[in-house]
């Protein structure tokens, strides 16, 4: 739930019910008339403008925001119509044809925000709108001239009574926006199933099923008039529109669906997705904690390298979660950095592990990835002492393929039998309704005292396009990095991201040196470590993504130093806050790299500059790498960080490692 933006769905709440009542009751009891008509469009005009420093997609707050105005048209319409001309005229005739163009249009929109929300690559759909536009816009037309051809009502007098009788384009009409308003419900309802707001999706529903009910109440039941309680009105059809589009999408910046500048706000280093996705794994180190000062050299060792296969989890299961927030896909390479990280740590405990790899990362849905990763714990949680996993991917023209593999002789909870596949596979893996959402297989079978487990998908080839829509009719220079309400988006779920990585780096990368005897730090500083860790993960509510501690250059510093790692920094530090984010983020990153793959014992950090450009190189005396570096997570977020400020990052290889950074000394970041 976005808290943030609670504020302003109250106040919409409050308004919406007061003008009901005063439905109901008002006008009979004051003889003051056209009150719901004036406070609706105050209503309407008021989310509109409190859109206007929400919502940082300028697609998508247009859409919503021409909703609103479409809508206020409605309430002004019926003014005009009921106060400022006469009856049986043309005037007021076409003040009744007005009413049809939100009805027309609103619905459209709705269906074109459903099918852009969460989706960068708009250009898709591009063919597909302009025809549903051409066929909106000639319904207008046909509406607007009725009183030519009578296709949509058929309006006569008899002893200056009018009467009315729908024509065929009515029944079109009525037809055209349910198919919409009920093709954008079901979208969404299937991006929230298939996202880390999943268990907010009754909110939206809940508001739909209310106004669809009141809306077949008024058209059905009522025969198009407004349903009576004794002599009372109880409501107006164009209340029911402003709920039925207001209402739903409101409900989905609510629940966070829709990015907002609230959402951002809410967020503190770790999201409410993240604590939901590892609660258990923390809880477990936690439990562990307690108990690892009293255990013996040995114990302490096994207890520790459990303690790091949960911390594993937590540190790549927190990228995905965050990924699964962002773009819906991902590469398998995730989940294989995610086995191959864990597999180091499975050495030191008493369980065997191993792991087969073939074909090239392929892009499939993040949550098949985050399904996997928990299927993959689970399974080797469980196991007694020895589990095999094997990944397979395939791609063709048009299609992905993925299947995951694992052999283990695991113990199932319940005693489940080896005959009963269902129990077992809901016993690994809870959500399976998930899975069959994703259009993915779980298949499970016994063979002597070992369980076989395949899960396999899928899926039509993810293509990436060039251009994008995120800011419809901007030049190339106004991309997404330049839009600062949707930047403070980006960089939260890149600090959470960058912090979890890195601190869950340091307390790994101490944690393995303990593991290896190699004793460059004792057993409480690395208990110590993981203790902080710990209570900042329990502190979801700070603003900032980092402690002041966390921030200070030789803090890092003195850290690498009790890792076995010399930091020597050359050349001047200048004193430019964009600059010392980048630099720290750099360290941050490296410090765990120079340690874990190149065995290093110093890295070299040289900064320089001028006066357009801060440059920073950092190299090590490590072993130097035997092929292409493949950028990791770490490397992947400060790229993320420097392409935000304007920046270039390169990597060289063939002469040794060395990781070369550049940004503009004149840029003055705004994150």
């Amino acid at each position: 739930m976005v808290k943030g933006r609670l504020k302003t769905t109250t106040i919409l709440l409050i308004l919406a019910v007061s003008i009901a009542i005063w439905n109901i009751w008002g006008y009979s009891l004051t003889g003051i008339s056209n009150v719901p008509t004036f406070s609706y469009t105050a209503l309407i005009l008021f989310w509109v403008y409190s859109l206007k420093d929400e919502i940082p997609d300028t697609y998508v707050r247009r859409i919503m925001s021409l909703g609103g105005y479409l809508l206020t048209l409605l309430f002004v319409l019926r003014y005009i119509k009921y106060n400022l001309v006469r009856i049986h005229t043309f005037p007021h005739r076409l003040m009744w044809y007005g009413y049809y163009i939100p009805l027309l249009v609103t619905p459209l929109l709705s269906f074109m925000l459903s099918l852009s929300i969460g989706n960068r690559d708009r250009l898709k759909h591009r063919k597909f709108f302009l025809l549903l536009q051409i066929i909106c816009a000639l319904l207008v037309v046909l509406v607007l001239t009725n009183d030519l051809h009578s296709f949509v009502i058929k309006i006569w007098y008899e002893n200056e009574e009018e009467y009315s009788r729908m024509g065929p384009l009515y029944f079109i009409i009525i037809g055209w926006y349910v198919v919409l308003m009920l093709s954008s419900f079901v979208i969404m309802y299937r991006k929230c199933r298939l996202s880390s707001y999943r268990k907010y999706w009754k909110i939206p529903f809940v508001v739909e099923l209310i106004g669809g009910i009141l809306w077949l109440w008024y058209y059905i039941i009522c025969r198009g008039s407004s349903p009576k309680l004794g002599s009372y009105s109880l409501y107006n059809i164009q209340e029911i529109y402003v709920l039925l589009f207001i209402g739903f999408w409101e409900a989905l910046i609510v629940i966070g669906l829709i990015p907002s500048v609230s959402l951002a706000k809410d967020r503190a280093w770790i999201s409410e997705g993240i604590l939901d996705a590892v609660g258990k794994e923390i809880s477990e180190i936690k439990r562990l904690l307690i108990a690892i000062d009293s255990l013996d050299e040995e114990s302490f060792k096994k207890t520790l390298a459990r303690i790091c296969l949960f911390g594993v989890y937590i540190k790549r299961r927190a990228n995905l979660e965050l990924i699964s927030s962002d773009t819906g896909t991902c590469s398998t390479k995730e989940l294989s950095l995610s086995i191959r990280e864990a597999l180091d740590y499975f050495a030191f405990s008493s369980i065997s592990i191993g792991f087969e790899e073939s074909g090239e990362g392929i892009e499939v849905p993040t949550l098949l990835i985050t399904c996997a990763y928990d299927l993959l714990k689970n399974i080797t949680t469980r196991s007694e002492s020895a589990s095999y996993v094997k990944l397979v991917t395939g791609s063709t023209k048009e299609n992905v393929s993925f299947k995951m593999t694992v052999e283990s002789d695991m113990v199932l909870e319940g005693d489940v039998e080896a005959t009963n596949a269902n129990a077992a596979g809901s016993s690994l893996l809870a959500d399976t309704q998930l899975l069959e959402a994703l259009g993915a297989k779980l298949l499970l079978h016994a063979e002597d005292d070992t369980w076989i487990c395949n899960l396999t998908a899928t899926y039509p080839v993810y293509r990436k396009r060039e251009h994008s829509l995120m800011n419809f009719g901007k030049a190339a220079e106004h991309s997404l990095f330049l839009i600062t309400p949707y930047l403070s988006l980006e960089k939260e779920a890149l600090n959470a991201k960058t912090h979890i990585h890195d601190s869950l780096g340091r307390c790994l990368i101490m944690s393995r040196s303990y593991l290896l005897d190699q004793k460059l730090i004792s057993a409480d500083a690395i208990i110590s470590e993981w203790v902080r860790f710990l209570d900042r993960m329990s502190n979801n509510t700070i603003d900032l993504p980092y402690s002041d501690e966390d921030r200070d250059l030789f803090y890092l510093i003195d850290e690498a130093r009790i890792m076995g790692l010399d930091v020597i920094i050359t050349g001047a530090i200048p004193e430019d806050e964009s600059f010392m984010s980048i630099l720290k983020d750099a360290l941050n990153v490296q410090m765990t790299n120079v340690i874990k793959h190149a065995e290093g014992k110093k890295l070299f950090v040289r900064i320089s500059s001028d006066e357009d450009t801060y440059a920073i190189s950092l190299t090590n005396d490590g072993r130097p790498p035997a092929k292409e570096i493949s950028a990791g997570t770490g490397l992947k977020n400060l790229r993320q960080h420097v392409l935000a400020l304007r920046g270039n990052m390169e990597i060289r290889w063939k002469e040794g490692f060395e990781l070369l950074i550049t940004i503009p000394a004149a840029f003055k970041t705004t994150l």
